[in-house]
């Protein structure tokens, strides 16, 4: 019985020293994994800070990084300098379609508030620089009610509220050509007299009348184009 006994704790004694040589073991396995893993991010860090900082060193990156802070502080410069007047008084001067719709709708963070009404008031009262013509955009029903046919989209309503893409086109509003191909337009209301050089997609016009042909839905604008 004893002979057992002694058997029994002989194998439990090997047995624990195999496990804590296999806990060893694996302990040292994932020691060594560990210092791989980070001698090896180590050396993709210093890989990649050395690569950006040769590209930073390079002629060219220099004379790009150069262009770019010069173009920054000629737009800085060009945006403090301009006050509403000299913006205003440079729109007046070119005196074209173009230019009063881009003052109209583009946003340079510079005051507009004085000279769009003007801006407006000219391009309704004066002919600017550019084409004006007729154009179908839409049909109005018998019971008053408008329909697009999807040709333009207004993108400027003064003290418009709201969603007005596709509302009904109204004198005053600025809109946008959404056909693939230039769209023709008529020296008269009732669209006779082409004009050849038709206006061109996906540009802008500005919207100087508007007839709903009385023995049909048809309902045509006038534009002033560029």
């Amino acid at each position: 019985m004893k002979r057992i006994d002694d058997k029994i704790k002989e194998i439990e004694k090997k047995d624990k020293a195999n496990r804590l040589l296999y806990m060893a073991f694996v302990v040292l396995i994932a020691g060594i994994m560990a210092y791989v893993f980070i001698t090896e991010k180590r050396n993709k860090r210093n890989i990649s800070t050395i690569s950006e900082l040769e590209i930073q060193q390079t002629k060219t990156y220099k004379d790009l990084d150069s262009v770019r802070k010069r173009s920054d502080s000629l737009y800085t410069d060009l945006k403090n300098s301009l006050s509403p007047e000299k913006y205003w008084n440079i729109i007046e001067r070119e005196n074209s379609v173009e230019s009063y719709i881009a003052y109209i709708t583009n946003d340079w963070g510079i005051d507009k508030e004085e000279y769009l009404p003007q801006a407006i008031e000219n391009l309704k009262s004066s002919d600017p620089v550019g084409f004006k013509g007729w154009l179908f955009v839409g049909s109005i029903s018998n019971n008053g009610t408008y329909s697009t046919r999807d040709i333009v989209e207004v993108i400027y309503r003064k003290d418009a509220d709201g969603d007005i893409s596709n509302s009904q086109v109204q004198v005053g509003d600025v809109i946008k050509l959404k056909t693939t191909r230039n769209r023709k337009t008529y020296r008269n209301k009732r669209m006779r007299g082409g004009i050849t050089e038709g206006w061109r997609n996906k540009t802008k016009a500005f919207v100087v009348d508007t007839w709903k042909d009385p023995n049909r839905t048809n309902f045509n604008i006038e534009i002033k184009y560029y």
